[in-house]
Order: C-alpha cells, then structure tokens, then sequence
C-alpha cells in the first residue's frame, strides 16, 4: 500500500518531494523497459498524484511555496516525458505483435 501522507502543510510538501525522484525513476525503468520495475513505480507514482490532485482540489494549493510549484512543474514535466515513452514502448510492443502475427501466418500458410 503507498504511503499517506500528513494532512498538513509539511505533508503536502512531503508528497511533492516524493514525487520528483519517483518520476526520475519511473521515466528511467520506462527507458530502460524493465517491466516489473516500471509497473511497481507506476503504481506508486500514480497513488501519490491522486493523493495531490485531491488535496490541491481541496484548496491546498495557495499554500504551496513557490519552490515547491517549480517541483511540481519539473515533475509535471518529467510526466509529460513519461507518457511519451510508455507511447513510444506501446508502439514497439505493436509493430512486435504484429510481427509475430505474420511470422503465426506464414508458418500456417507454408506448412
């Protein structure tokens, strides 16, 4: 289960910082491809922004400093990175299927 967070000022800027270096993770295991490792930061990363899009939606957001907003911005950033990759892995994970789905054919079609 991840981690929750304090419902305080300090809590909010917790979570933030947590989540710049798990999406510095989470885009390398995407670059890398290492599956496993990839689908258990995910999971993580995920968890932690539903519980900051919560709490900004709540009102917390006038209380961010404004070092804290560049963080958001850099790991706002790293997501968009994120996204691009997994799209980019979805892509080659296709063009192999599709591969082997040719390959499957011309197996059945010369046998």
């Amino acid at each position: 289960m991840e981690r929750q967070f304090a419902m305080t000022t300090a809590g909010l800027a917790e979570l933030i910082d947590a989540l710049e270096p798990l999406a510095t993770q989470l885009l390398e295991a995407a670059h890398k491809q290492e599956r496993s490792s990839f689908i258990e930061l995910y999971r993580r990363h995920e968890g932690y922004t539903q519980q900051l899009l919560r709490r900004l939606e709540a009102g917390e957001r006038q209380r961010l400093s404004e070092p804290q907003r560049e963080t958001l911005r850099r790991v706002l950033a790293l997501r968009g990175q994120i996204q691009q990759r997994i799209a980019g892995w979805a892509e080659q994970v296709k063009g192999e299927l599709r591969a082997l789905s040719q390959s499957s054919k011309l197996n059945r079609e010369y046998k």
